[in-house]
């Protein structure tokens, strides 16, 4: 047992302090004495060049351990080394993340190309910083991973770009994704994500506050001026939209058809007019219909001769299809 115990603690010692100066644990531990000198700096003096100057130093240290470390155990990823890669990650974690005038989105995308110029610049300096020319071999491998590492750099803007767009248009999400050869939809299309929902959801609202309940005749009138009041409740309503920036691309527009036994079928539609898997976009539909009641028996203080007029019930369907394409509207029939 304590054979065992030697043997481990010699292990560990041999991979703490090493015999030579000249190694990987050298600068680990400046890196170390760095980032502690660098928060006592900020304790005491606070935020300034000095600062950032031993913390720099710091994050210079550790990334050129890490690789020096990686390197020296041969740590390879499908025959690729990983030591220039996790350099260039710490890299970028410090300029990009850690600084105020970075951010994430640049740190990861500049990840690659920042990873690749750690990989070429031994090839182009010589220890004494004297430049060199590679030979041919060298220099084809540097061009295969510089065109790599721009193929990556380039999927990373991708998705940064199409998350940007379904941030500021959440109503893309609700579209069809399959024929897509670069977006993958894990899961089925959230209907709910489409704003034109909440526009009609709206209108439905602001047409049974202002329809039920009401005489009948007052319904009639309502429904002569049909397309001032949708204008109304659409103005209203994409104002008040999570996603101001999809305000002039949701349009509101009914159908008014009267029915055999005197109601109305109100045929609410959201038109979407930005960009879409299919080529004239897509509309939802909410089917409505006004009809009116039976006639309230007369009171005592109904006028003689006189007979109330039927009120007015409003009616609205829970679902809101979706179809392709622009709806074809006929003159309004009222």
């Amino acid at each position: 047992m304590i054979k065992f115990l030697q043997g481990l603690w010699a292990r560990i010692s041999g991979f703490l302090f090493p015999a030579d100066y000249y190694a990987w644990q050298t600068l680990i531990y400046l890196g170390i004495f760095s980032f502690t000198m660098s928060w006592v700096a900020r304790l005491t003096v606070g935020k300034g060049f000095t600062v950032n100057l031993i913390a720099t130093g710091g994050w210079l240290f550790f990334a050129l351990g890490i690789g020096w470390f990686l390197e020296e155990a041969k740590v390879r990823f499908f025959g690729i080394p990983v030591a220039p890669w996790v350099m260039g990650a710490i890299a970028c974690l410090y300029i990009f993340g850690i600084m105020p005038w970075g951010s994430w989105e640049v740190g990861l995308m500049s990840w690659p190309l920042i990873s690749v110029a750690i990989i070429a610049v031994p090839s182009f300096l010589t220890w004494e910083l004297q430049p060199k020319l590679p030979p041919p071999p060298v220099r084809q491998q540097l061009i295969l991973l510089t065109l790599l590492a721009l193929l990556f750099s380039n999927w990373f803007q991708l998705y940064f770009r199409l998350q940007t767009w379904f941030d500021s248009y959440p109503s893309l999400l609700a579209d069809d994704f399959a024929r897509s050869g670069f977006v993958f939809r894990a899961s089925e299309p959230p209907a709910e994500k489409a704003r034109g929902i909440v526009l009609l959801t709206s209108a439905e609202t602001e047409i049974t506050k202002e329809l039920d309940n009401t005489p009948w005749p007052y319904v009639e009138r309502w429904l002569l001026g049909l397309d001032e009041r949708l204008a109304t409740i659409e103005n209203s309503t994409v104002a008040s939209l999570t996603s101001p920036q999809e305000s002039d691309l949701w349009q509101l527009q009914a159908v008014s058809d009267a029915l055999e036994n005197g109601s109305y079928v109100l045929n609410l539609m959201a038109l979407w007019s930005g960009p879409a898997s299919t080529q004239d976009g897509y509309y939802l539909t909410k089917t409505c219909v006004v009809q009116p009641r039976t006639v309230v028996a007369a009171t005592p203080d109904t006028p003689p001769g006189e007979q109330p007029p039927p009120m007015a019930r409003v009616e609205c369907d829970l679902a809101t299809p979706k179809t392709a394409g622009r709806p074809t509207l006929p003159s309004v029939s009222n």
